[in-house]
């Protein structure tokens, strides 16, 4: 599975004497009830086990899922979602496993059993069960689970929403036509140099910027001109997208219109979930002929006016009390919408899809897991129908032959094998789909049957240079494949993080094995200099220890098969590297001392422009990666850094604050921060 969904994040504000502004964040009130009410056929478990579950929850859980389980990195676990998704006939015993098995995120199932009852209790006990005479036990916890307050069957109406149906579906029509105006196709196919319109603004990859006022001479007169703290609690990892003079950016449950020169709010607007969240996060946006489209936290995907932030339509494309989520940031092309399910490791299987533009209409799907006759399904002897093939990140396209690159994450579960033999396709893979149809132009696998969590997570990058046509990916395997994009034969493979035991299958015996489930690239991947003919990559150096375990699934919180425990903190690190873009080759490596998970960016002035886990902006030189400029913005830098220029200055956009107390420990506020140089 991919990183973020292993590390709790919480917030803290920012003391940067800079232009504020704060966006108030409501958090929902979880359903209570009197003591001693009756909870109907609910579950079993005493007050003073209640007590001592909250001091086992504030050592073990606060940190994901918030002081008063409000949610955070790590979904509410108190209110009308978390009802909505365990409350409705399912056995307790289920919310028991998935708490028992895979918590804490750094060291899951490293509790004893009566810590996890009482944990388990006190969840209960905040979302209004009453408390009784005897403890939550290994037999307790096999009753169904109905709403507080129930005395009938399982399965009340408390948390309910709308019939499932069949997906995707329009449950908003489109019935006012946007006010924005562009871009265009053709504006996206050749970007203006002052604007960053896409999460890797440009359709290729290739996050190149052209403009070249920030040299290797001029990057030290780099100052903060403004910032916004955005107000929310979660992962922040969007990528700003700038379109002549405005600036898009997200988190998961709001969409913001920022004026790109002064930090200053055109509009906001928050979206209300109507279903279950299996993990918040949300990296950006799409934009297209006037409007700015989105994912969401409970499988629906987007359509507003890029001038007011209205609604145009809503288009529920998956259920995600099946576990998906739609957590990347889209793209737009020729009419459409595309964008990938995430989910796999919550029991989803994953799809790439395609929209209209203007009605948020399904128009194709490809199924990542193949089944019946479709072409891969012969590589799952069994288990495919909890397959996995999540996609992460924002897709790539080759305007040129119509061509959506996708990269596809892990198989599930994770670390058991066993449970689905062969070679699992499409996971650990790139798939390059026809634009028009979603049919399947090829495809190339960078791991087979993969048993160590190593998804190819980040977009890919294709290119021509020297003749050849080449498409280059990273992935958390540890590795940069270049490929010929003609013949699809891998011309080269280089190392980014190192490797350890990386061949020998997971076993009952603990082993230490690198990269770690959150090593090599995460969901920010290569970039591309095509004027120097080099790629930049960041990845995450960290081993840990895994172990096999039994793998059963719930919907909505699939089991890894296993477990694993990451090496303290204080062995991780992280890498910048450069490659020759064509041979593979690497030119340069400069070891950092963060993990390094933000997004890459070459210019035209021979920079190369970051942020690390300590909350630096990094500005380095191109050629052998030295430090040339360097500001703490306050939080951890995860999410893009998008460089464009308003009134013929350029500035650059930094997304600061993706703090964690569980895996990274990091702090920061959910804030963009952006620099100029000095007049």
């Amino acid at each position: 599975m991919e990183s973020s969904k292993r590390r709790g994040m919480v917030w803290a504000g920012s003391s940067l004497g800079l232009l504020v502004i704060t966006v108030g964040l409501g958090v929902a009130t979880p359903t209570t009830s009197k003591p001693g009410t009756s909870s109907g056929s609910g579950p079993q478990f005493t007050s003073g086990q209640s007590q001592q579950g909250q001091s086992n929850y504030n050592q073990n859980c606060a940190g994901c899922h918030g002081a008063n389980l409000q949610g955070g990195a790590g979904p509410a676990l108190a209110g009308s979602k978390f009802l909505a998704k365990w409350a409705n006939g399912k056995p307790l015993s289920d919310l028991y496993t998935v708490i028992s098995k895979q918590m804490p995120l750094n060291a899951p199932g490293s509790l004893s059993q009566q810590q996890y009852l009482s944990i388990t209790a006190y969840v209960l006990s905040k979302n209004g069960y009453a408390a009784g005479s005897k403890p939550l036990d290994a037999q307790a916890i096999k009753v169904k689970l109905s709403s507080p307050g129930s005395t009938g069957a399982a399965g009340s109406s408390a948390g309910k929403t709308q019939a499932v149906g069949t997906l995707p579906r329009v449950v908003k029509a489109a019935t006012t036509a946007t006010t924005g105006t562009g871009p265009s196709n053709d504006d996206l196919m050749t970007p203006a140099d002052g604007d960053w319109p896409m999460y890797n603004r440009d359709y290729r990859g290739q996050r190149f910027s052209a403009l070249k006022d920030i040299t290797t001479d001029t990057a030290a007169n780099l100052q903060p001109v403004c910032l916004i703290q955005l107000g929310e609690t979660g992962p922040f990892q969007t990528s700003p997208v700038i379109y002549q003079g405005t600036m898009y950016v997200t988190t998961p449950s709001s969409t913001f219109a920022l004026n790109a020169a002064t930090c200053r709010t055109k509009w906001s607007v928050t979206y209300s979930a109507s279903g279950p969240e299996p993990f918040p996060n949300n990296r950006g946006v799409a934009l297209y002929d006037g409007m700015v489209f989105r994912g969401t936290g409970d499988g629906h995907l987007l359509g507003l006016d890029a001038k007011t932030g209205k609604t145009i339509w809503d288009t529920w494309v998956a259920d995600s009390s099946k576990g998906y989520f739609l957590s990347a940031a889209p793209i737009a092309y020729d009419g459409k919408v595309f964008m990938g399910e995430a989910g796999a490791d919550w029991g989803a299987n994953g799809h790439v899809r395609a929209f209209d533009a203007k009605t948020g209409k399904p128009l194709w799907t490809f199924d990542l897991i193949p089944t019946g006759k479709q072409p891969g399904a012969e590589t799952w002897q069994k288990g495919s129908q909890y397959g996995g093939g999540s996609i992460w990140t924002t897709l790539t396209l080759d305007p040129a032959n119509h061509l959506i690159y996708a990269s596809v994450g892990n198989p599930a579960p994770d670390f058991n094998g066993a449970m689905r033999p062969g070679d699992n396709l499409y996971t650990d893979s790139v798939v390059a789909l026809d634009a028009n149809t979603g049919k399947l132009g090829w495809y190339v696998q960078q791991v087979a049957h993969d048993t160590h969590d190593w998804d190819t997570a980040a977009a890919p990058v294709v290119y021509d240079l020297n003749g050849g046509k080449y498409m280059s990916v990273a992935t958390k395997g540890g590795w940069l494949y270049v490929y010929d994009r003609v013949t699809h034969k891998l011309v080269q493979r280089s190392e980014i993080s190192t490797h350890e035991n990386e061949n020998i299958p997971s076993s009952t015996t603990p082993r230490h094995a690198c990269p770690g489930t959150i090593g090599g690239a995460e969901w920010n991947g290569p970039a591309l200099d095509s004027d120097s003919n080099r790629l930049y990559v960041n990845s995450v150096e960290w081993c840990g220890t895994v172990k096999l375990g039994e793998a059963r699934y719930i919907q909505g919180g699939a089991y890894s098969g296993g477990s694993f425990s990451q090496d303290p903190l204080s062995k991780a690190s992280g890498w910048l590297r450069s490659f020759d873009a064509t041979s593979g080759k690497q030119v340069w490596a400069r070891q950092m001392a963060t993990p390094m998970v933000a997004g890459v960016t070459p210019t035209a002035g021979g920079v190369v422009m970051t942020g690390d886990q300590n909350g630096n902006f990094l500005v380095l030189d191109a050629k052998d990666g030295h430090t040339l400029y360097t500001f703490n913005t306050g939080g951890a830098v995860g999410g893009g850094v998008s460089t464009y220029a308003v009134d013929g200055k350029q500035y650059v956009a930094v997304a600061s604050g993706n703090a964690s107390r569980g895996i990274w420990k990091t702090t920061g506020a959910a804030t963009i921060e952006v620099f100029g140089l000095k007049q």
